[in-house]
């Protein structure tokens, strides 16, 4: 079952703050109370949302999207960052950048994988015999 685009747009901005935060990034008050009325904007007024959004027009009227994919502002800035270092052409830069992050993940699922141990024992221990 789809969602209303109301409750895609409220899930949306959440990573904004609310919807009204959208008006720093150009988009008008009476198009966000419309949208939070239930009513479905122009064709050129839902495509500048879904743009700010971070999703396809697609993705903002039915709510079939990647919660991985949509940024808050923030998570915007640096994965800009990133996409600038990599795209650049200083290649100690790249390969710096590159195996930091893979340093980082590796950690993160180390991590992952002890506490995800430390549950398994700690189970087993409450299993009655």
């Amino acid at each position: 079952m789809h969602k209303s685009l109301k409750d895609n747009f409220l899930e949306l901005t959440k990573k904004f703050g609310k919807p009204y935060s959208l008006r720093a990034k150009g988009i008008k008050t009476g198009i966000i109370n419309s949208i939070l009325k239930g009513c479905i904007p122009k064709l050129n007024e839902a495509y500048e949302v879904a743009k700010v959004l971070g999703v396809t027009m697609e993705e903002l009227l039915t709510g079939n999207y990647d919660e991985k994919k949509i940024y808050s502002p923030e998570e915007q800035k640096y994965v800009d960052k990133l996409i600038d270092i990599l795209r650049n052409n200083d290649n100690s830069k790249i390969t710096t950048t590159k195996n930091f992050l893979d340093f980082i993940k590796r950690d993160v699922w180390k991590d992952s994988l002890k506490k995800t141990k430390h549950h398994e024992v700690n189970l087993k221990k409450t299993k009655p015999a």
